[in-house]
């Protein structure tokens, strides 16, 4: 879990509220500053003005001693004049040195509402208390002068007191002044010395983020990207290097698994197509695989001719498995349902599922081996499906979502894969098996010729009794017999080239019938109008012809054959041949598609082989019941033309040579 102050989120946050809060404080403190200086300046102006009227009061005292009053009518004229002007001038004083004094200034003195009140620095504070004990004193000297009546002021004492000691108040009155603007000019340089370096702080730490951000994102973004290029033009095992414990490291990390992931994908792959058989291409999975997807056990199940389910071979942790061998019914397992899904199965708990149907034996055998988790892929491409290949771990719930879509993506690449190598391994046995029959017929041929020859001869010979006539008629007949047989041997075994190209299936069908059907053996046709099958039109022709022959040969005299030939699920056409003969007996039912197997007594057993071939050749499917009220019925479902282009490119690789395949 990495750290949260490791994360870029957290780092550019960090950065971000930074400078913010430092252009945040630059422009609160600018604001304060504005303000500040308004309020200074509103006391320099009362200052000034405190000084001004200190100023006026020695001026008027000056001019009344130069013009002081001689007579009555002089002197009420100052009473009114002087005498008024001087209360005003002190009434003025007092109010301003009062709040100076207090440091309190309302707004009848300063003439505007402001956002800050004004206040004096300490220095002038100190002086404004000197002055108003100065002003106090002078003003309590200066009533005595003036004296107790004021209806009869003594005005002369009074300008005379004040000309003669306004000096200290003037000299108190100019400090205040000058010691306010010099404590307001300090003030406003500290301020704006504050402001830039709030403004330099703003700045070095944006220049300090811009280069922070190209080491630790623009740079390694450019590293990245350079790797992902690399990686893109097919350099599956290059990294990006990791600088940062961040996202962009982060980043890395994860495109580095990334990379590690497709590079072992590749190896994969490539050693998969390079997989001659199926223990190789198991080594190779069991070996790979594990670092993508938390597998410890892989295993091929292979449906066979018989219908039943082979456990072909398994690997456990790198090794073959020796877990026996396995064969079972698909009839209700979810075996059946993967091959018939054509999906990836999931099984979360193998343990816990294998107790809910006895049925499943072959997830109770996994269970048996400490496995817990499986998932099934279907083995083959389109609709040739062989199998199932089987991905099992130890533990239960191991594979997680991406491991499941991981495995679904190679779904289709990993089962024709395996698919193709079952295939191999089959048509090198029967290529084998074809080189073996082809030896035989050439060794029995040319003596069962001399002997058919031989039989002849002695059949046109006259005067033989009727008892040597009937040996030499059975023997011609074995004769004959035999040859079907080596004739019906080497086309099962011999390669089985196709020409396919879209036809239509239900023309072919009635045609077919029409040419076998007689009075003794009708045939009822139904054939609904059905999508085009890509189809060698001769080898189909030889697969309605083996199954109608085998249907008449099974049906009552005089009952009729029925053939349905129709749409079924989307993408497939369904021939349907049906006869009311006995049912097959069971045990020739579980070996029914195996050659030599038959219920005719002179029949080769090679039929309805060749018939598998031919229709799995064609990327179809093939089954047969029997029993029913319907009596026996074989289905063949083909791919049409337009669902079918997938597996009409698996079949076009699986024509050129032979095969033998599951029945659907």
């Amino acid at each position: 879990m990495p750290r949260i102050h490791h994360s870029l989120k957290f780092q550019i946050g960090v950065a971000i509220s930074l400078l913010t809060t430092l252009f945040a404080a630059s422009t609160l403190y600018s604001l304060h500053v504005i303000d500040q200086q308004q309020a200074d300046d509103a006391l320099v102006r009362l200052a000034g003005r405190l000084q001004f009227n200190q100023q006026q009061l020695t001026v008027q005292a000056m001019r009344y001693q130069e013009n002081a009053p001689r007579d009555y009518p002089s002197y009420n004229r100052d009473l009114r004049l002087y005498f008024e002007d001087l209360k005003n001038t002190r009434a003025k004083l007092t109010e301003a040195i009062e709040a100076f004094a207090a440091n309190r200034f309302d707004v009848s003195l300063t003439g505007d509402s402001m956002a800050m009140p004004p206040r004096l620095p300490a220095r002038s504070h100190a002086i404004a208390g000197e002055l108003a004990e100065t002003w106090n004193d002078f003003s309590r000297k200066l009533d005595e002068k003036i004296g107790p009546d004021l209806d009869e002021p003594r005005l002369e004492w009074a300008a005379q007191w004040i000309s003669e000691n306004d000096a200290a108040l003037e000299s108190i009155a100019q400090r205040l002044s000058g010691t306010l603007r010099n404590d307001v000019a300090d003030r406003a340089a500290r301020a704006n010395l504050i402001n830039r370096s709030l403004l330099l702080s703003a700045l070095l730490v944006a220049l300090g983020t811009a280069w922070w951000f190209y080491r630790r994102v623009l740079a390694p973004l450019t590293a990245a990207v350079d790797g992902f290029k690399q990686v893109a033009n097919g350099d599956f095992a290059h990294k990006v290097p990791i600088s940062h414990d961040n996202e962009i490291g982060w980043l890395a990390q994860s495109f580095n698994h990334l990379s590690d992931r497709m590079d072992a994908l590749r190896k994969l792959l490539t050693r998969l197509e390079q997989g001659a058989d199926l223990e190789a291409t198991l080594r190779t999975l069991s070996e790979l695989l594990p670092p993508l997807i938390p597998v410890d056990w892989i295993g091929v199940l292979v449906r066979g001719p018989d219908g039943l389910i082979h456990l072909e071979m398994a690997f456990s942790d790198g090794r073959p498995d020796t877990v026996g061998s396995l064969s079972f019914e698909p009839d209700r397992t979810l075996l059946e349902e993967c091959i018939n899904s054509r999906e990836p199965l999931h099984i979360p708990d193998v343990r816990e599922m294998a107790t809910l149907s006895p049925s499943y034996v072959f997830l109770q055998r996994l269970a048996d081996r400490g496995r817990r988790d499986a998932i099934m892929l279907p083995i083959g491409g389109g609709a040739a499906i062989q199998g199932v290949a089987v991905f099992a771990s130890r533990y239960p719930n191991n594979f997680r979502s991406e491991h499941l879509a991981l495995l679904r993506n190679l779904g289709v690449l990993l089962g024709i894969s395996l698919g193709r190598t079952i295939q191999l391994v089959e048509s090198s046995r029967l290529a084998t098996i074809g080189q073996f029959a082809s030896g035989i017929a050439h060794e029995i041929r040319n003596p069962l010729g001399t002997i058919g020859l031989a039989l002849e001869y002695l059949q046109s010979l006259d005067g033989l009794p009727d008892a040597a006539t009937k040996r030499l008629a059975i023997a011609s007949g074995e004769v004959s017999r035999l040859e079907r047989l080596l004739a019906d041997m080497l086309t099962y075994a011999k390669p089985l080239p196709l020409s396919r190209r879209p036809d239509d299936l239900p023309a072919l069908v009635a045609e077919t019938a029409a040419t076998e059907m007689s009075e003794a053996q009708p045939i009822e046709v139904h054939a609904s109008a059905c999508p085009a099958v890509a189809m060698d039109r001769d080898r189909m022709r030889q697969v309605l012809l083996n199954l109608l022959h085998n249907a008449q040969h099974a049906s009552p005299e005089g009952t009729a054959v029925r053939v349905r030939c129709e749409p079924g699920v989307p993408g497939w056409v369904e021939v349907r041949v049906s006869n009311a003969g006995p049912p097959i007996p069971e045990k020739i039912m579980e070996r029914i598609f195996e050659p030599f197997v038959t219920t005719k007594a002179t029949g080769t057993g090679l039929g309805l082989a060749i018939v598998h071939r031919i229709v799995r050749a064609h990327a179809g499917q093939i089954n047969l019941v029997t029993g029913t009220p319907d009596g026996t019925t074989v289905t063949v479902r083909l791919p049409t033309a337009q669902g079918g282009t997938e597996a009409s490119d698996v079949a076009e690789a699986q024509d050129r040579i032979p095969r033998s395949s599951t029945s659907a």
